[in-house]
């Protein structure tokens, strides 16, 4: 019923919490497949040591690194023979009612395509880092709506490992899309998905999104790829999803400069968010309204 994809890279520390996350699972219907991006921290010596397990049916090591987190979920979408697919990071860990509870809610609606669980962001330690809310309510969203209401402006889904998505509405032709992506490749990801059926959000926190010194966002953030990435998804939400930027300008407006003044851009890379939104004027336009300090109600 559901393939399960670990892709790892120099996550040893975290590797074995993983792991057993996934095979204490209530939900029994499942297979294990275990990719290595050509690590150099022992990663590889624990996943060896589950060869033989019955779950799973996959351990795979790359001779070079693939320099993508995306093409590893492609290679493992690939060999997966599931119905749906859960893509767990090898640094978080879940809930054992991770997936029993959203294969629960996907029985529910038949033409669901992704669906997500709130998470709790936790330390290096597993500490929570604060609290999420719990409102244990489920919401269904039409794709499109889902889109322009979640993923227009940013990405609503913090990360995979909360999610599982349907493995045949993948469409292998577009991963040239995101692929190459350093940041927002899975933002695409899931506007690829929900644009081909329904969105299940379950409000109840049941992963465990870790934050640590290793994590890539922090360092693509002060290069502004969430603003030069995410561009090329507005692009795309435009060109399929019948929306228009000055939709979402005043939103793209408010966190371009939020950004700009969180991660201290550089000349530089002012320079070239600039040079990326001027496709957008009237993004442009909300972000020097927001830069002067004249907050609009």
């Amino acid at each position: 019923m559901i393939s399960v994809i670990v892709p790892n890279y120099n996550h040893a520390p975290y590797l074995q919490q993983r792991i057993t996350s996934i095979l204490g699972q209530t939900f029994p219907d499942f297979e294990l497949i275990l990719l290595d991006d050509c690590s150099t921290d022992g990663s590889r010596e624990i996943m060896n040591g589950y060869r033989g397990n019955p779950r799973v049916s996959h351990i795979v090591f790359n001779e070079s690194n693939s320099g993508s987190a995306f093409r590893q979920w492609d290679k493992g979408i690939a060999l997966a023979q599931g119905e749906w697919i859960w893509v767990a990071e090898s640094d978080d860990y879940a809930e054992p009612t991770f997936l029993e509870r959203l294969m629960a809610e996907v029985s529910k609606v038949p033409d669901s395509v992704l669906v997500y669980a709130a998470t709790w962001w936790v330390d290096e330690q597993g500490n929570k880092m604060w609290e999420t809310p719990q409102s244990g309510s489920v919401n269904i969203y039409n794709g499109v709506d889902f889109i322009r209401k979640k993923l227009a402006v940013c990405n609503s889904i913090a990360n995979v490992s909360e999610c599982i998505f349907r493995r045949d509405r993948f469409r292998p032709s577009e991963t040239y899309r995101y692929e190459n992506m350093r940041l927002c490749g899975d933002w695409f990801f899931y506007s690829l998905m929900a644009e081909q059926g329904d969105v299940v959000e379950v409000c109840e926190p049941l992963s465990y999104y870790r934050q640590h010194g290793s994590n890539i966002s922090s360092d693509a953030e002060h290069r502004g790829l969430t603003l030069l990435e995410g561009a090329n998804v507005l692009e795309y939400i435009i060109d399929h999803c019948g929306v228009k930027a000055k939709d979402y300008a005043r939103g793209w407006g408010k966190l371009w400069v939020c950004y700009e003044r969180k991660y201290n851009f550089t000349s530089g890379v002012k320079q070239q968010v600039r040079k990326r939104m001027s496709s957008f004027p009237a993004i442009t336009f909300w972000h020097t309204l927001y830069n002067l300090k004249q907050w609009p109600k």
